[in-house]
């Protein structure tokens, strides 16, 4: 129970940013600090915003090639067909 009440009385020290390095016994705290201040500097909406935009643009390049599909058949087919490598090859051409 003391171990506990002294862990709990780290944690909210550290989220205080009152906490000093020499409170922290053992490697374990430490580690645990290190990714506690990493997770605050991290910004999560930054990446889930780039995969939803990612989402969004692949479903939206499919909803079109299906009701371009439907419309005009396999001209549409062999369109994607000549399109797509030629949009790889100036992507990585750049690079």
């Amino acid at each position: 129970m003391e171990e506990r009440e002294r862990r709990i009385k780290i944690e909210l020290a550290r989220e205080q940013g009152t906490l000093k390095p020499e409170d922290l016994s053992g490697h374990r705290a430490r580690i645990s600090g290190a990714f506690h201040q990493a997770r605050k500097r991290s910004n999560p909406g930054e990446s889930s915003m780039s995969a939803t935009m990612l989402r969004l643009g692949i479903f939206l390049f499919l909803t079109i090639f299906i009701i371009a599909f439907l419309e005009f058949g396999r001209p549409a087919l062999y369109s994607l067909i000549l399109v797509v490598p030629f949009y790889l090859y100036l992507k990585f051409k750049s690079k």
